[in-house]
């Protein structure tokens, strides 16, 4: 363990920075919040008002000068994920970025190339260190015939970003696929290695809010179901084997397995892949290390060769409801 407190600082005052990162870093003593920017100061001042030795400001140069941090959280729209990533590569800094990669895999690759990447950046997608996903991996990998994962959400009426960039395709680079794919496909690629996109549909180019996505992991098959403007939650994997199906239900943290049995795992594991590269960045044991931008690229690259499938189908798109 490090004798100093790491010092922490952030891109970003958005939900994901509240809700995930700065909670994670608080919950640990080795961290210390030293340093926020976001394009609105004001935001920043109101999230750091009990915190009055803080840095608040709107340039990343700036916060680099002034609070000379261990590690920074890149919480950004995805066109605003580059710049501020590869300013603390090449001031050597360890950075978190969520995810996707960037809004566009040229700049995803950019990333991925900084000499410093492979080191010191890390990207949030927490499915692969679920702790139930290695037992559900021991079953899926023996003998899988199928496989169907179904994310849901109401989005934005209950997500509530700061800002409405998830509309914009120019800020996002996508809608559903780019924004929730990468997490079931990091976790599909945990389990089962890479995959070939067979078919993809979307309701509507540009910004999506729906997505049926055909995946083969050498010759399994696999359906990725996303509907970003549902009426309810879900987001759960299911492998049919021989002996039924065995669901990985990441909303209820379950894994139910086609003989009954029903195994629970701890709350918020959504912040797994957070709490890891924090643990790293710290000094503390940990048994996961990091989402590398080399895989966050691999990742991405399956969206952008999902959309090119999108683009060129002959079929309907998904039906709105």
């Amino acid at each position: 363990m490090t004798t100093e407190r790491v010092r922490f600082a952030a891109v970003g005052c958005g939900r994901v920075f509240q809700r995930y990162h700065l909670p994670c870093a608080d919950a640990r003593d080795a961290m210390e919040l030293v340093g926020v920017v976001d394009t609105d100061v004001e935001r920043a001042r109101a999230l750091t008002a009990d915190r009055p030795q803080v840095w608040t400001g709107t340039r990343v140069d700036r916060l680099v000068q002034e609070t000379r941090p261990d590690v920074i959280s890149v919480c950004t729209p995805n066109d605003a994920h580059a710049e501020p990533v590869l300013a603390a590569l090449d001031a050597g800094i360890a950075v978190l970025c969520e995810k996707p990669l960037a809004a566009t895999v040229e700049e995803a690759r950019r990333m991925a190339a900084h000499p410093a990447a492979e080191k010191l950046l890390g990207v949030n997608m927490p499915f692969r260190f679920h702790p139930l996903l290695e037992a559900f991996a021991d079953v899926a990998r023996s003998g899988a015939q199928r496989v169907d994962f179904t994310i849901a959400t109401p989005g934005n009426r209950v997500w509530r970003a700061c800002t409405p960039w998830y509309g914009d395709a120019r800020r996002a680079g996508g809608g559903a696929l780019l924004d929730l794919g990468p997490h079931a496909i990091d976790l599909l690629m945990t389990v089962f290695g890479r995959s070939d996109v067979v078919t993809c549909e979307v309701d509507a180019p540009g910004v999506e809010e729906r997505v049926r996505l055909e995946l083969s992991f050498q010759g399994v098959p696999a359906t990725l179901r996303i509907d970003r403007a549902a009426r309810k939650l879900e987001t759960s994997v299911t492998v049919t084997t021989a002996d039924g199906d065995h669901v990985l239900d990441l909303r209820r943290n379950e894994l139910r397995l086609a003989d009954g049995t029903v195994e629970a795992a701890g709350q918020r594991p959504e912040l797994a892949a957070i709490s890891a590269y924090f643990d790293l960045v710290t000094g503390a044991a940990t048994p996961h290390g990091k989402v590398s931008a080399r895989d966050a690229l691999e990742v991405q690259l399956v969206v952008e060769s999902a959309y090119e499938h999108a683009r060129g189908a002959n079929g309907p798109l998904v039906q709105s409801r």
